[in-house]
């Protein structure tokens, strides 16, 4: 799953950007490439040390569900993503870039369920936590 080919790293291609705008068109664009969802989910639990079963566990999902997602099979639902995302404490960048290339949309601010989500992550609450807050809030739960 790892390139093996070394990529800048985004600042850098930001000042390369804003240096030479064509020059970067040219020669660096056909290069980047997006991590597909899985890759990118297997870069983040590998980066926290989490398990593939450690995460279907605590994300409570069907681990036939999980395993097709896993293995790029199919792209997992909106809630499925978040609770994914609190379940291993993904922090909001990741949870917002997983939830882009799971073809979903990123959470909104303006969205009460949303906004309410995002507090979630902000508290650092679990699953179960977080939950229980949408709840009182009479807003749907992510289980």
């Amino acid at each position: 799953m790892e390139n093996t080919q070394t990529q800048p790293t985004t600042a850098r291609l930001m000042k390369m950007l804003e240096s030479s705008p064509n020059q970067f068109r040219e020669k660096h664009l056909p290069n980047v490439q997006n991590p597909s969802f899985h890759e990118y989910l297997y870069r983040l639990l590998d980066a926290k040390n989490i398990t593939i079963p450690a995460l279907i566990a605590s994300a409570c999902i069907s681990k036939t569900y999980a395993y097709q997602f896993i293995n790029g099979e199919r792209l997992p639902g909106r809630d499925i993503v978040l609770r994914i995302a609190l379940a291993a404490r993904f922090n909001i960048d990741e949870t917002q870039r997983l939830l882009t290339l799971a073809g979903k949309n990123v959470l909104y601010p303006k969205v009460h369920r949303d906004a309410c989500i995002l507090y979630c992550f902000r508290k650092k609450m679990s699953l179960d936590e977080a939950n229980l807050f949408l709840e009182e809030l009479k807003e749907v739960p992510l289980l």
